[in-house]
């Protein structure tokens, strides 16, 4: 038995890129000077590196603390 939780509508939303300009794209996807010191503390790899600006810049709308 197939179960769809998801409208066509939600399955295109989430195909589709959303209309973002050049400056919300720079706005929401840069690091402060803050974040980019948190990042380079010592001791971390890149990896967690990559993981921690992944979860700063997923998290900007949210007031993620660092």
């Amino acid at each position: 038995m197939s179960t769809r939780f998801l409208s066509d509508e939600q399955v295109e939303q989430l195909r589709s890129f959303p209309d973002i300009g050049r400056e919300e794209l720079i706005k929401y996807f840069t690091l402060t000077p803050r974040e980019q010191a948190f990042l380079d503390a010592p001791g971390r790899g890149a990896d967690a590196r990559l993981w921690l600006a992944l979860q700063a810049v997923a998290g900007e709308g949210e007031q993620v603390a660092l």
